[in-house]
């Protein structure tokens, strides 16, 4: 007697079921023919698509629960087969051989009940005949797919047995969730739903054509054997990972919500997780989904199926997305994500770039929140230093003061300069070194932030060559870009990010009057540290509502924080003052909202400046917390001269009685006003025709006093009393 051997492939094993399912279709055929003898008008053209008079009555006749009883002969054959099917599947798990059905069933717990029903489904995929025999066997011409109802007969022994059919094929079951179209549930009825497979599944039933043809739109499946990037930060994180889901093997539902900035290695840890498992990881990107024109419920189901399929670890990035938008729709979307996952018990990744508690997911499931930071200066340096050596630099680049400017993670810093040589090469030439400028371009196209709601970003035109101040207050402006350039080797090689947790940023106060250079020289800093400058009105930012102070600074530091962005705070007298004089609720909420933006300043390792025209409305206790406190003077004759030359380009012609020493002596402006005025007199000196003189500027001198009601006299003009009216 020839021995069996098991299957060797799912063609083979599915040849078998349908030898079986053969044998259930022809006891229904029997059972049909028998209570419907053939008439005379059997050919009739009409059969299947009107319903006769004689159909009526042998419908009414016809029990409700009958069902096809097999006789001895066929009860036998029934048996045998389904022995022989099973020694055989037996037989080719031994010999390796993978068989899809045996394996679906094992992954989604499917009963035998459930692979009956699946099988039926199936077969007008895998022969065309299933389509004309279910055809007929539901009078039908045009149901080539099976409904409920033929499942019920072919399958059903027992009124019990229908209503079991029934239950497995449910709405919310197993085979509807991830075998079954539920575009079928428009039917009228349970029983005329037809049963078709997902093309998915249909796929992999038959081991033919690719995966989930949504997924490839928003996901990628990651093979554990496949070569990763090593983690060049908090490797000791990915240790305790390895560490905990070894330990908590037993537990199948492990949900980790990983958050950092974009480039922190939220993705690669949790590829480096899955490896260590040996599991495949089905990495699904919501932010192209929720673009799809796929429905989110659906995008999810799919990706729990494919999941179940890999035996795979499950990862959703860009998670924080879900908590975008209204309170309505924020609800609506985790309550989505909530049911997709109640369902899948592996271990799942959840990806976002800001911290989640998800309350709504920790229930049932053993949760782990895990932030990541960014890298401190010296680690930055490093990464800044080795990225670096796969492109050609400019020798300008300086690595320390690049990681004390920018907070980048290591995938930022990676990107950036990718950006940079594109930069470079559209610039010039392929060949072209990376410069300063064009990296900074690169860096600050990795920031993605909405400053811009609640400030008004200057574009930095002033050098230090160009402020004319007395050289103190130069020198204390020199020092305080030095503490950005070289808080890599101070925090890092030096050791004070150790001692600090706090008040590593830059703070610094502007002190002065009205067009003393405040602003002027906070653009300077930018200038020199190549950073954006985002100029805040504080006085626009105060309300009168409690707590919608506080909530205006924590956005925009919040914000700030994402691009490093110098953030200068004019008209701060708006909200400083002595904050010990309190006289009623207001003053006492008045220094809470100081103290709030204190608190801000010195958590933010950024730059932020603050101008004041009044030092005086400063306690002491707020000038102790300030880093850089540079008082503005108003310029003297000498400086203004200074200022009334440099305000002139080269190009701008001017006449020769032109009397710099003059104008100096003669009014007391500080810098803005001379700037209005010379500005004022080049678009007098146009209109005429001829080079910028002093009946020009003496012109322009009338009308900017005029603009806080004040009058110019002849007899103040000495020689120049002659162009007042002119």
């Amino acid at each position: 007697m020839k021995q069996p051997r098991g299957y060797q492939n799912g063609w083979e094993h599915l040849a078998g079921l349908l030898e079986w399912l053969d044998v259930k279709i022809g006891l229904l055929l029997e059972r049909q023919q028998a209570a419907n003898p053939p008439a005379d008008d059997m050919m009739d053209p009409f059969k299947g698509l009107v319903v006769s008079e004689q159909e009526v009555y042998r419908l009414l006749e016809e029990p409700v629960f009958s069902f096809p009883l097999a006789d001895d002969a066929h009860a036998s054959l029934l048996e045998e087969l389904e022995a022989g099917i099973m020694q055989r599947v037996g037989l080719s798990a031994a010999e390796g051989h993978f068989l899809p059905l045996p394996y679906v069933a094992d992954v989604f717990q499917l009963s035998a009940l459930e692979q009956q029903i699946l099988l039926v489904a199936l077969a007008v995929e895998v022969h065309r005949k299933y389509e004309k025999l279910y055809a007929y066997l539901q009078d039908d011409v045009t149901l080539k797919s099976p409904t409920v109802d033929l499942v019920v007969k072919l399958l059903g022994q027992t009124a019990g047995d229908m209503m079991g059919i029934m239950e497995q094929l449910r709405p919310n079951g197993t085979l509807f969730s991830y075998f079954f179209k539920r575009d079928e549930e428009a039917n009228d009825t349970l029983l005329s739903r037809k049963l078709r497979l997902e093309p998915r599944m249909i796929r992999f039933l038959l081991q033919t054509g690719e995966g989930d043809e949504v997924l490839a739109r928003c996901a990628q499946t990651f093979d554990p054997n496949e070569p990763l990037p090593a983690l060049r930060w908090e490797e000791n994180v990915q240790e305790q990972l390895r560490r905990f889901v070894d330990t908590n093997a037993a537990e199948t539902a492990l949900l980790f919500l990983i958050s950092g900035n974009p480039g922190s290695g939220k993705k690669l840890h949790a590829r480096h997780t899955a490896q260590h498992l040996g599991k495949k990881l089905v990495l699904v990107n919501l932010r192209e989904a929720l673009q799809d024109e796929q429905p989110l419920p659906d995008v999810l189901s799919r990706a729990v199926r494919e999941a179940h399929l890999q035996r795979a670890a499950l990862g959703l990035t860009g998670v924080h997305l879900l908590l975008e938008g209204d309170e309505a729709l924020q609800r609506k979307q985790i309550f989505i994500l909530q049911e997709a996952l109640e369902v899948f018990r592996g271990v799942t990744f959840l990806v976002s770039e800001k911290p989640w508690k998800a309350p709504e997911l920790r229930q049932g499931r053993v949760f782990i929140d895990l932030a990541l930071q960014v890298p401190p200066d010296l680690v930055r340096k490093k990464v800044w230093e080795e990225a670096s050596l796969s492109f050609t630099v400019a020798d300008e680049l300086d690595w320390r003061a690049m990681a004390g400017k920018f907070r980048f993670t290591i995938g930022q810093i990676e990107q950036s300069l990718l950006a940079a040589k594109a930069n470079a090469h559209w610039q010039q030439d392929a060949d072209t070194p990376i410069d300063l400028d064009a990296l900074h371009r690169a860096c600050y196209a990795q920031v993605q932030h909405n400053l811009e709601k609640k400030a008004v970003r200057i574009s930095p035109r002033y050098t230090f060559e160009q402020l004319i101040l007395p050289d103190e207050q130069k020198d204390n402006l020199r020092n305080a870009c030095n503490q950005m350039k070289f808080r890599s080797v101070v925090y890092g090689e030096w050791g004070f990010d150790r001692k600090l947790s706090y008040g590593k940023g830059l703070s610094m106060l502007f002190a002065g009057p009205p067009g003393t250079g405040k602003t002027m020289s906070a653009e300077v800093i930018a200038k020199e540290l190549h950073l954006e400058i985002y100029k805040i009105d504080l006085s626009q930012v105060i309300s009168k509502y409690i707590g919608e102070t506080e909530k205006n600074l924590q956005e925009i530091f919040a914000e700030a924080q994402l691009s490093s962005a110098i953030l200068f705070f004019d008209e701060a007298d708006a909200l400083f003052g002595k904050r010990s004089e309190v006289k009623d609720s207001h003053d006492k909420y008045a220094n809470v909202e100081t103290a709030y933006l204190l608190q801000k300043m010195e958590e933010y390792e950024g730059i932020t400046i603050l101008a004041s025209n009044f030092q005086q409305n400063m306690d002491e206790a707020f000038m102790r917390r300030i880093n850089y406190v540079i008082k503005f003077p108003f310029p003297d004759a000498e400086y203004r001269e200074m200022i009334w030359r440099g305000m002139f380009p080269q190009e701008t012609p001017l006449d020769d009685d032109l009397d710099f020493r003059y104008l100096a002596d003669k009014f007391q402006f500080a810098g803005g006003n001379i700037k209005n005025i010379v500005m004022s007199a080049a678009f007098l000196a146009v209109e005429t025709g001829s080079p910028v003189g002093m009946k020009h500027i003496i012109r322009a001198i009338k009308h900017e006093l005029g603009k806080t009601g004040k009058l110019l006299l002849k007899h103040e003009l000495d020689e120049f009393q002659e162009y007042l009216g002119v």
